[in-house]
């Protein structure tokens, strides 16, 4: 990969967000910092500032004597991240039916376009890959930065991507398909009172206990170094 060095901090901030996001760097994993500013052909020093910024986000731990590692949220943590996503999403879905156009019904619909009732359960990763890309739409839908900002570090500390997967074995995933459709078509019409609803209750409907059971099993894991690239 190719930086430019005018925004080199940001950029590494970036990559290093998506590496997290996309499960390529899990909880616990060390961030070595020889070994990073080596594969990108820069110094330690930018990269070093992009984990400080991200550590205070919350996505980076910082131990002591020992280096950089990909944070974990702690049961009470992940609790508390949750409920913002439920209130957020919900707020996402609210200003994007206030401002719906066909473009933007299409871009939300045409990540289920492949999906039906028949298939869906034979498509699990898939459609964990598709409900990724329809939240990451159903909040740029709503035009505001601060909302896309907040919630990008919410989903990255939740290692969200990682959480669908599972989510996907664990669920129904045709009431979940129709809830997915039925937040589009409150949209579609314009309700915002009825898209915020829905978007909120399809986050909280989402059985996160054993999520959070699990999450104190890894924090665990995490803390006497057990941690690999394990995923959810």
């Amino acid at each position: 990969m190719t930086l430019n060095f005018d925004s080199i901090t940001d950029q590494v901030r970036a990559l290093l967000q998506r590496e997290i996001e996309a499960g390529r760097l899990t909880p616990g994993t060390r961030i070595r910092e020889d070994v990073f500013a080596e594969q990108l052909g820069i110094s330690k020093s930018p990269l070093r500032f992009a984990l400080y910024q991200l550590k205070q986000d919350g996505i980076i731990r910082i131990e002591p004597r020992k280096g950089f590692y990909v944070a974990l949220p702690t049961p009470r943590e992940m609790m508390e991240l949750l409920e913002m996503r439920e209130v957020l999403e919900g707020m996402a879905a609210r200003r994007a039916a206030k401002r719906a156009d066909e473009k933007m019904i299409r871009r939300l619909a045409d990540c289920f376009k492949t999906f039906d009732d028949n298939n869906i359960n034979e498509r699990r990763l898939d459609f964990a890959i598709a409900d990724h890309k329809f939240h990451r739409r159903l909040v740029e839908a709503s035009d505001s930065l601060e909302l896309i900002k907040t919630l990008e570090v919410i989903n990255i500390r939740l290692h969200m991507n990682r959480l669908r997967v599972r989510l996907s074995r664990e669920r129904d995933l045709v009431a979940m398909h129709h809830e997915h459709l039925a937040i589009i078509d409150a949209i579609r019409i314009g309700d915002a009172n009825r898209a915020e609803t829905l978007a909120a209750a399809h986050v909280a409907g989402v059985p996160w206990q054993s999520l959070l059971d699990e999450a104190g099993g890894l924090a665990t894991a995490v803390k006497e170094g057990a941690i690999g690239a394990r995923s959810l």
